[in-house]
């Protein structure tokens, strides 16, 4: 019996995991100066082909702050794809966005992804952006060889502590709203 609730434990354990991205890791910059950097950045974004991933979550809107994990998939500067896990690795909530199309699975309040609905950007361009990518160049950026340091759009402001490519830590403010993200692996598709 013990045998038995040891192997059900293990399936459900095994079950309710989130799973982690598959691909190749991204390789760091290499750049000697900012201006280097700039150069290779905007290097692999003509030469992008999608990045993902895992993220350990915790945004604050309104007052009320929840920490998740959670996928994020980047296709292109027009298409992503954004997973939510619960406590327990269930999908508690899947978001698709095609140019500034974004769809829910539950639905939920339109205020709830404020920040992707940049003026200026579209969805995936602010995942690139998250993920350490400057999806266009009439950003406001600052860059040193290592990566990002922040950037500026349509009332949204993104800082990354360390600055890194690919990110590590990310913060979004948006007036009042906060959003911090530490990516816990990126990958090439």
């Amino acid at each position: 019996m013990t045998r038995r609730l040891a192997l059900l434990a293990l399936f459900v354990a095994i079950g309710c995991r989130t799973g982690r991205p598959s691909g190749a890791p991204i390789a760091p910059l290499t750049a000697p100066t900012s201006e280097a950097a700039m150069q290779e950045l905007t290097a692999r974004r003509a030469a992008f082909r999608g990045m993902k991933s895992l993220m350990r979550v915790r945004a604050t809107q309104n007052g009320q702050t929840q920490s998740f994990r959670a996928q994020l998939a980047v296709h292109d500067a027009r298409r992503m794809e954004l997973v939510a896990y619960t406590p327990v690795g269930t999908i508690a909530l899947k978001m698709q966005a095609n140019g500034n199309k974004v769809t829910t699975e539950p639905q939920v309040p339109p205020g709830s992804f404020d920040f992707l609905r940049s003026s200026d950007l579209t969805p995936a361009e602010i995942a690139m952006l998250l993920l350490g990518l400057p999806p266009r160049d009439d950003l406001q950026m600052e860059v040193v060889p290592a990566g990002l340091v922040s950037a500026a759009s349509g009332g949204i402001t993104v800082t990354f502590d360390p600055p890194s490519f690919p990110a590590k830590h990310v913060v979004v403010t948006r007036g009042n709203d906060r959003i911090e993200i530490e990516h816990l692996e990126v990958v090439t598709p």
